[in-house]
């Protein structure tokens, strides 16, 4: 014959079994940033300035109309900004995540234009997308939380 305590005991556990599994518990999204996530976004600042001054040295290879060195300069020099850009991107908040992707791929396709224009020689277009692509770079920026 089974002891009543130990059967009290069983009905106990599959009751809180029960009970856990039926609860629903929201995952909270954050709405800040810690202190670490600021500092590990934070080291990728001085290499993010460092690609903004590249883009105006695009931008004076486009003026120069240099198309080779430009397109050169495109997979040269600024060929780690995507990777980079990819990074911090996921290190942001649910909120500006979604918008650094679209604004790293916005930024890589203007990029892939102005290499396509420049194989062409076409100036107003590489002159266009240069614009949208430092407009896209600058806006990413923003993004960042500050120090």
């Amino acid at each position: 014959m089974t002891r009543p305590r130990s059967f009290f005991a069983l009905m106990m556990a599959f009751l809180m079994a029960f009970l856990v599994s039926c609860s629903s518990v929201e995952a909270k999204v954050p709405t800040t940033y810690t202190a670490a996530q600021i500092q590990q976004i934070q080291r990728y600042v001085p290499t993010l300035t460092e690609f903004r001054s590249r883009m105006d040295n695009l931008g004076t290879l486009i003026q120069k109309k240099n198309w080779i060195d430009a397109k050169t300069y495109i997979h040269g020099p600024l060929g780690e900004l995507r990777g980079t850009m990819k990074t911090v991107s996921g290190s942001l908040l649910p909120k500006s995540q979604q918008q650094a992707m679209d604004l790293t791929k916005s930024l890589f396709a203007d990029l892939v234009e102005i290499d396509n224009a420049a194989k062409m020689a076409d100036n107003a277009k590489i002159t266009a997308s240069y614009s949208k692509a430092v407009k896209d770079f600058d806006t990413f920026l923003q993004l960042l939380p500050k120090a």
